[in-house]
């Protein structure tokens, strides 16, 4: 009996010191998973994201992204890859893009080593950092775009914040770029549109003004347009890195257009001021409404002070420099004047006509108060003030010295109260 009693403790006590030691191991594990990263414990996260078929162990087209941790007393890496998969895409595709994308990875992180192993400068502080993030999009077929945002530092001040991107065509792999994708007069559009933006928001780097002096010197789109943009939702992304075009506190401009606008056709022909509430409509107007109605500028000028955002349909509109502190606040920035060329109608009237005959028809008009007329000192051509309620006042100017030279263009704006009165 105390025999069957010593065995029966006996396997207890084998049975918790078997419990108790799996224990200690488990936790000792544990304790290793959460210690700090180095170069001889390298880890790797993968983190998946998928634009559809999230619920299919096999997706039809997947990005998955391997994180990359690397540590040192000289440097600390921390990056994301990105790999394509999925069974929509061919596999030779798969690979080529894949490629592509680790090269760029790879010769990023060997850049940062080969820095942090040079000699120190004694102002510099160790550990020099890489930090790489990624984001893809997959909007606009038959194409997959993905934006490197680089945060490094290698000494100095600060640390740099630099910007990659890749266009590739999902179905043959190739690197595609703008020009690829949009025609001359399109990316002259998306170019005309960030000068403008330039000169109108303050946070932002004027651009050269030589590009507002006449249409043979305008400055189109350039190659970092080409080179720093990516299609997202729908459209086309265009990223500038920090002193660019703006400060680095501003981090990394970024502008947007849609497929949509880019490919309008429907503007108008000939628009018409048809009357005062047109005009008082226009002239209440923000850069908003002007780019919804009209489209991105076809041309952009400076004019006595004011910048010109020219349209399709002939309608131009005028807003103050630096009119706006920030980039985004943009859109609410006011027209501040109206001009017309001659494919607009002016109260119902082409101005496909002479001066002389444009202020004869005028005349039938109540709206309407001539109240002056002569040749300017300033252009030399023969010019017609209007008035057409309280402080809108309209310029119709010819493109010679007689009258009865045909228009040239009629400029609109509002006036301080006050402006021109005599007592």
């Amino acid at each position: 009996m105390f025999k069957r009693i010593l065995a029966i403790f006996s396997m207890l006590v084998l049975i918790l010191s078997s419990f108790y030691g799996c224990t200690s191991i488990r936790t000792k594990r544990d304790e290793i998973g959460k210690t700090k990263t180095t170069i001889s414990q390298k880890t790797e996260q993968i983190s998946k994201h998928s634009n559809k078929n999230k619920g299919s162990n096999k997706p039809a087209l997947d990005v998955v992204f391997e994180r990359i941790y690397q540590a040192t007393d000289k440097y600390e890496i921390d990056v994301l890859l990105p790999k394509v998969t999925g069974s929509e895409v061919k596999k030779e595709v798969c690979e080529k893009i894949n490629f592509i994308l680790k090269r760029y990875v790879e010769q990023e992180i060997e850049g940062i080593k080969a820095i942090a192993n040079e000699q120190k400068n004694e102002l510099d502080f160790y550990p020099y950092t890489l930090h790489l993030k990624c984001e893809w999009d997959k909007s606009v077929s038959p194409y997959i775009s993905f934006l490197f945002e680089e945060d490094s530092y290698t000494g100095g001040a600060h640390d740099l914040i630099r910007v990659k991107t890749f266009n590739f065509d999902l179905e043959t792999g190739r690197e595609v770029k703008l020009n690829d994708v949009l025609s001359t007069e399109q990316l002259n559009w998306i170019g005309n549109y960030i000068l403008f933006a330039r000169a109108l928001c303050k946070d932002l780097d004027d651009p050269p003004y030589e590009v507002f002096w006449g249409q043979e010197k305008q400055v189109t789109y350039d190659e970092y347009i080409l080179n720093s943009s990516i299609f997202k939702n729908g459209g086309i992304l265009v990223c500038y890195e920090p002193y660019v075009i703006g400060s680095f506190a501003r981090g990394i401009v970024r502008f947007w257009f849609s497929f949509d606008e880019l490919n309008r056709k429907e503007i108008e022909k000939s628009v018409d001021l048809k009357d005062l509430d047109t005009i008082e409509e226009w002239l209440d107007a923000n850069l908003n409404k002007v780019r919804k109605e009209y489209g991105l500028p076809v041309k952009v000028y400076s004019y006595e002070g004011g910048l010109l955002y020219y349209t399709k349909s002939g309608l131009i509109f005028s807003f103050s420099f630096n009119s706006i502190d920030s980039l985004e606040s943009i859109n609410n920035a006011q027209v501040f004047s109206i001009m017309g060329s001659d494919t607009v109608k002016f109260f119902g009237i082409p101005l496909e006509i002479s001066v002389s005959e444009l202020v004869r028809k005028l005349k039938s008009i109540s709206e309407i108060k001539k109240i002056d007329e002569g040749i300017s000192e300033e252009s030399g051509c023969y010019t017609v003030t209007c008035e057409l309620d309280g402080n809108i006042k309209a310029y119709i100017e010819s493109k010679g010295a007689d009258k009865s030279s045909n228009v040239g263009y009629i400029l609109i704006k509002r006036e301080p109260y006050g402006y021109g009165q005599t007592n």
